[in-house]
């Protein structure tokens, strides 16, 4: 079924879900996993002068992709993990890009958090990804009490 599946993590209680449900997917398919964080950055500045700013430390990137790929090889499930960087705006292309290069089967994200004001100023990854895909998206949501 799946060979290779591409899962977004992002530090969130929806990544850790991501990894549980590929972990689950890869066990049941035998699946190699390829973890991907991508650092968000944004513009900041006006018309004459803008700089980008990362949103998050780098080591904080790294730190989400390396534990989410120990628990998917803690299972015996062969993963890898990467982190990218780009604009809020382009993390959805992003993402479907590195499936396309990647020979991505499947590509497992958490939804967007954004929600009131937020929601619309910033687009929603998992909506963009779905879009986009050239390959299945599996949408997964954490539990929350």
């Amino acid at each position: 079924m799946y060979k290779k599946i591409l899962a977004a993590v992002d530090g969130t209680s929806h990544g850790a879900a991501v990894v549980e449900a590929v972990a689950s997917l890869a066990k049941l398919t035998g699946a190699e996993v390829q973890v991907i964080h991508i650092r968000p950055s944004q513009v900041i500045g006006g018309a004459i002068a803008s700089t980008v700013v990362p949103v998050e430390e780098s080591d904080e990137s790294r730190r989400v992709v390396d534990e989410a790929v120990a628990r998917l090889r803690g299972e015996g499930i062969t993963a890898d993990g990467e982190v990218d960087e780009g604009l809020r705006e382009e993390l959805a292309a992003i993402l479907t890009e590195r499936a396309d290069a990647l020979g991505s089967d499947l590509i497992a994200v958490g939804p967007g958090h954004y929600s009131g004001i937020s929601g619309l100023l910033h687009p929603s990854v998992s909506r963009g990804v779905a879009k986009v895909a050239h390959v299945s998206v599996l949408l997964v949501r954490a539990d929350e009490a």
